[in-house]
């Protein structure tokens, strides 16, 4: 049965792979680049409608002002305390009262044209402005007095219309308040404003066209203002369903179009802006072109590519491919013949040396395992030197029998908290700050029970607190050099200083004892005297089959006097 080529199988997964990342990463681009240009036309077109906004507000608060002008004016109340239930009114009356509000309504900007109002007093009597385009029907008073009953301040009502023989249907809403004095509050009749629609259109007619529209809506979706008269108080169900969703985001999608909308006032008044998704959507439509063409060029280029580079690399590869077969089988001492090609002769020479190294690790690793075992059994026997737990338990004994409570408590305080670290420490490394804390209860210790004999400082940078050590390094060389480094001499003082150099760690314990000759530092490196129980050598091996050969510790003569050992580590943080 003929074999079929792994390469050339890996080969046309790399191409559909490939394949398959050009379309996502071409898709993705796409959408990405479709959600970015919808948020910035529906940023654009919300700054827009927030301007539109703005500008209608602004005209329903001055018709709101204007109404309160009215409905406040002195002479007007004045007029109708006097008002009568008589079939014929005062003529010169209705005169002023209408005069009034006609030349607040012609100080009302170029819009007065478009407002006209009406009072009825208490006893029914009507009182209209004869200046407007809006409105000439006979009004319901009954239902505007309910209406302004229940609002101390202007009530909004819903769109109407009338028909006029000239200019046709003419669409209004209207604004009504109570007339009342300011002072007494007492009320003498009802004011309403019929305001033309024509002053919301023309804030927006300039900027509609096939392509956008504005309609002004209120809570329910109903419609108050548009281009089109015919759909006014036509009812948007699409806004009302996204209103009620509580969406944050200011826009929906209907009948293939992007509607965004902006709140206009306290009213629950609503402008929107209807786009055609087409015409908002128009810059993709190049970034569209540009992706196809860039992927189908992508994918030519790797086809050919990948074509190329398995022809090269099959044969070559085959030949590698059944040695490293031969050395997964378990046959390290194969070597693989040097290839014509650059790149295969550098992976055959890196994998005859890597052969070489494994032969050469593999004893070497079986030579230090074997060391290890037995420094590590030795370790954990010796982490406390007997003679000092002896010693220790003497000295609390001591200080209990001569009624020194304090002391002999201050002392079980720290042992215990030595015993505790040493007898549960599980972990070969630790950090420089918890060997640290196990130095500072175990110098405590030998203060009380050598007092003034050794100070210690330390010299320790914040960056190499967190380094990680082997544990139970320091201790037996501090405890060399309390012991050995104080005989025949006063206070002495033991410095500890720690410091980064590189990726390397160096921790230097020195004092300003007796010093140790040549000779002695000679026998301590080669073995020939055990300073304390655990043994500097000790330690030294331990660092050495740690970290390797290169790093280890060194003793030197302190200047002017005294004894220096340096710790050399790899630092791991």
């Amino acid at each position: 049965m003929k074999k079929r080529s792994i390469i050339l199988q890996l080969f046309i997964i790399l191409f559909v792979i490939l394949l398959c990342l050009i379309v996502f990463l071409g898709f993705s681009t796409y959408k990405y680049a479709e959600s970015v240009i919808q948020k910035e036309v529906i940023q654009l077109n919300s700054n827009m409608l927030q301007q539109i906004a703005i500008r209608i507000n602004q005209e329903l608060v001055d018709v709101e002002n204007l109404a309160s002008r009215i409905a406040y004016d002195k002479n007007i109340i004045e007029s109708l305390k006097g008002g009568t239930e008589e079939p014929e009114i005062d003529q010169d009356k209705v005169k002023r009262i209408e005069g009034i509000m006609a030349t607040y309504i012609w100080s009302y900007r170029s819009t007065s044209m478009l407002i006209d109002a009406h009072v009825v007093d208490n006893h029914g009597n009507i009182y209209s402005t004869s200046y407007s385009l809006s409105s000439e029907q006979m009004v319901d008073f009954s239902l505007y007095s309910e209406t302004a009953e229940n609002s101390e301040e202007n009530e909004v009502l819903p769109i109407k219309y009338h028909k006029d023989a000239i200019s046709g249907y003419n669409y209004y809403y209207q604004v009504v308040r109570k007339v009342k004095d300011y002072i007494t509050e007492d009320h003498y009749g009802l004011l309403l404003l019929n305001v033309n629609e024509k002053l919301l259109w023309d804030n927006y007619i300039r900027l509609t066209n096939d392509e956008k529209d504005f309609t002004i809506v209120d809570q329910n979706g109903v419609i108050i203002s548009n281009k089109d008269k015919e759909r006014i108080n036509e009812r948007l169900d699409g806004f009302v369903v996204a209103l009620d969703k509580g969406n944050p985001e200011n826009y929906y999608l209907e009948d293939g179009k992007l509607w965004i909308y902006y709140k206009i006032n306290e009213y629950g008044w609503y402008i929107l802006e209807s786009l055609t998704l087409e015409s908002a959507m128009m810059p993709i439509e190049r970034i569209e072109y540009f992706l196809i063409t860039f992927g189908l060029l992508c994918i030519v280029l790797t086809g050919v590519a990948l074509v190329i580079v398995a022809r090269k690399i099959s044969e070559p590869l085959g030949l590698l491919t059944g040695k490293m077969t031969e050395f997964t089988e378990g046959d390290i001492s194969i070597q693989i013949p040097d290839s014509p090609y650059k790149e295969f002769s550098e992976m055959s020479v890196s994998f005859n040396e890597l052969i070489q190294r494994v032969n050469y690790l593999l004893e070497e690793n079986i030579n230090n395992e074997r060391q290890k075992r037995l420094l590590e059994l030795d370790f954990l026997q010796a982490q406390i030197n007997p003679h000092f737990i002896y010693n220790t338990l003497s000295s609390i004994r001591f200080y209990v029998e001569m009624g020194k409570n304090e002391e002999a408590e201050d002392m079980l305080f720290h042992f215990s908290k030595l015993l505790r670290r040493v007898l549960s420490r599980a972990d070969e490394f630790v950090l420089l700050r918890d060997e640290i804390e196990l130095l500072d209860n175990y110098l405590a210790l030998q203060r009380k029970r050598y007092p003034d004999v050794f100070e210690v400082e330390f010299s320790l940078p914040e960056d190499t607190l967190d380094s990680q050590i082997p544990s139970f390094i320091l201790q037996p060389i501090i405890e060399n050099a309390i012991f050995h480094g104080a005989q025949g001499k006063g206070p002495i003082l033991i410095r500890i200083e720690a410091e980064v150099v590189d990726s390397d760690l160096y921790l230097t314990i020195s004092d300003d004892g007796i010093g140790m000759s040549d000779e002695k530092i000679h026998e301590i490196l080669n073995k020939e005297v055990q300073m304390n129980s655990i043994g500097i050598m000790n330690v030294n091996e331990r660092i050495r089959i740690l970290y390797g050969g290169t790093y280890g510790l060194t003793i030197e003569q302190n200047e002017p006097i005294g004894t220096r050992i340096v710790l050399k580590l790899r630092r791991y943080a």
